[in-house]
């Protein structure tokens, strides 16, 4: 289980007005830094990998089919902002798959965008197509990137069925946060050498509301982790991690359960080029 052994995420409260032990903080409710939070929480996910072994091999596995997305946007009185969010290759690695939210500027401009691996190689992307649109039957919000620079490397395997399981397990970037060589959490980007990983985390679905799911081990309320691939347990893509929303002392994952959400003609067409 290499990496996934240590990757653990703290388990947090949404709109709780007073901190608990088990949130990573001191009793006197001193804040902290977001990486201290996941670094607290390694012991819980290693526990839960210690007890299921193949979570542990599939999600190691689908690692290196990971990645860090920055897009790079400019307004109109010149300030430039950096948005991080996650993704993966798909198709050999020849086109990347991310949420579509992030493209959607009002008053500005996309004019950098570029990937970033666990190898820490960084790749100059293209859009190739991108959607986002909420109704009362689908959620879509999906965007297909394809490397300036094509290369033939780890992809995740998409199913094109509905996913039946109750779990769902999620490889991303929160907050542009990772794992590098020495199982510390750091911030990707600024990582000088070797490799970073993603954080892991171990979910439920509602069976109420299928478009829902719920951490049981760990969970990542920051901004960071829209795109990253939710896989069933054999490793497979069945949806995008897409937003957070929250009620009282509760934190519900928005995400794109099914990838039938993703027209397969778009996917379909790309195989054609």
């Amino acid at each position: 289980m290499q990496k996934l052994v240590l990757l653990g995420l703290f388990l947090l409260v949404a709109c709780s007005p007073i901190p608990s032990s088990q949130d990573g903080i001191d009793e006197e409710g001193k804040l902290i830094e977001i990486s201290d939070l996941y670094s607290a929480g390694h012991d819980q996910l290693e526990s839960a990998l210690v007890n299921q072994p193949a979570v542990g091999r599939m999600l190691d596995s689908n690692l290196a089919a990971t990645l860090l997305i920055t897009l790079t946007i400019e307004y109109e009185d010149g300030e430039k902002e950096r948005v991080q969010q996650s993704g993966s290759f798909i198709f050999n690695g020849e086109y990347i798959l991310t949420a579509g939210h992030g493209f959607f500027v009002d008053s500005g401009k996309l004019i950098g965008l570029e990937a970033q691996t666990i190898s820490r190689q960084k790749l100059d992307l293209n859009v190739v197509a991108l959607r986002k649109s909420r109704d009362d039957y689908s959620i879509q919000d999906w965007a297909i990137l394809q490397p300036v620079n094509p290369r033939r490397t780890k992809s995740l395997e998409i199913v094109p069925s509905r996913y039946s399981g109750e779990d769902a397990y999620i490889l991303g970037f929160p907050g542009g946060m990772a794992l590098n060589d020495s199982n510390w959490v750091v911030h990707a980007l600024e990582v000088d050498e070797g490799a970073v990983y993603p954080l892991a985390v171990i979910c439920e679905r509602s069976l109420t509301r299928p478009g829902i799911i719920t951490p049981k081990v760990g969970a990542i309320p920051v901004q960071g982790m829209s795109g990253a691939p939710v896989l069933s347990e054999n490793g497979q893509l069945i949806g995008l991690f897409s937003s957070i929303s929250r009620t009282r002392n509760v934190t519900g994952w928005q995400y794109i359960f099914h990838m039938s959400d993703l027209p397969f003609e778009t996917l379909d067409s790309l195989l054609t080029k």
